[in-house]
């Protein structure tokens, strides 16, 4: 807890942050080992102590939204068990979404929602979708899709305006591209990162006591699902901070802020570096950038850079 931090913890941290000779992800190691908390918790001290890069470059980190919805199943008419085509026509229930958790990136608050009692989402898309269509991008697991054509549909459904072309960053999508793992769910990759892990549930046994259960076992059963809704969430968000560096970028934090292009995309600061530069099979030259803050890397034209370097010499920027 922060509020059980003495003065020479705080201070070890602001030292820890103001050493030019390691990346941000390396004191964010060392701190969560010393003091024994996760890296997240040691971000969010970062933050209250004015030391987080996210809380000095971005206008409003809140922007950036973390979701996850859990959805109900369809009822069909089948003749017999195993592999077979359903028709449309054999559906005798219509799907739902049944919770959606969400969180603003950087804050520790997690908000959830859930159907009515009638099993209708009419109510709880009203409701999320105001907090949604605000937001400039969402992260999720498996969410261009999954998750954000379902919330089009239901919204659809319902004759509700949603942003359909909001920018979305799908870690389950960004993973595949990049690495090469025996698994990609979420299960995994969390454990192979070594962050907190995604939450187990009891299977089905969820979904028949939520959908068919009696009053008192759909109230139960609900709580259980939207605790595992949070669940995720913070794995989520987790894994986003672990990964982002390796996967580029939907939104230029610092074009956001008002910066130049050259600064780094994912958190806005102009404390970066050449790694290297390369050329297209047209000719072009790229440079790519390292940030010196997260390790996040990215390519820049060579106009940029220029106007870096020119910056740089007229100390615009350190």
């Amino acid at each position: 807890m922060f509020s059980t931090l003495s003065e020479d913890d705080k201070n070890l941290i602001r030292l820890s942050y103001a050493d030019n000779t390691k990346s941000k992800e390396q004191i964010q190691d060392e701190l969560a080992d010393y003091f024994n908390v996760g890296d997240r918790a040691i971000r969010r001290w970062a933050s209250l102590l004015g030391l987080s890069s996210y809380s000095k470059n971005i206008v409003d980190e809140s922007k950036v939204m973390i979701y996850d919805i859990e959805t109900s199943r369809v009822t069909a008419k089948c003749w017999w068990t195993g592999k077979q085509y359903v028709n449309h026509t054999q559906l005798q229930t219509e799907p739902a979404i049944i919770s959606i958790a969400w969180k603003w990136l950087g804050d520790d608050t997690v908000h959830t929602l859930c159907w009515d009692y009638n099993h209708c989402d009419r109510a709880m898309l009203v409701k999320f979708l105001k907090e949604y269509n605000s937001a400039d991008m969402v992260i999720g697991q498996n969410n261009d899709k999954f998750d954000n054509r379902w919330l089009n549909a239901r919204a659809m459904k319902h004759n509700l305006w949603i942003n359909t072309q909001i920018k979305s960053f799908d870690i389950m999508k960004q993973t595949k591209r990049l690495f090469r793992l025996p698994s990609y769910s979420m299960a995994y990759v969390s454990k192979f990162l070594g962050i907190t892990e995604k939450r187990s549930h009891e299977g089905i046994l969820m979904w028949d006591m939520i959908e068919d259960g009696d009053m008192h076992q759909q109230a139960e059963y609900l709580q259980k699902m939207l605790d595992y809704n949070v669940g995720d969430i913070v794995t989520t968000e987790e894994m986003y901070y672990k990964l982002k560096k390796y996967m580029g970028h939907k939104l230029h934090f610092g074009v956001f802020n008002g910066q130049e292009n050259y600064t780094c995309p994912d958190c806005g600061t102009s404390d970066v570096r050449l790694f290297k530069t390369t050329y297209t099979a047209q000719g072009t030259i790229q440079h790519l950038m390292v940030c010196n803050e997260d390790g996040s890397q990215y390519k820049i034209s060579n106009r940029s850079y220029m106007k870096f370097l020119d910056d740089k010499f007229n100390g615009i920027i350190g």
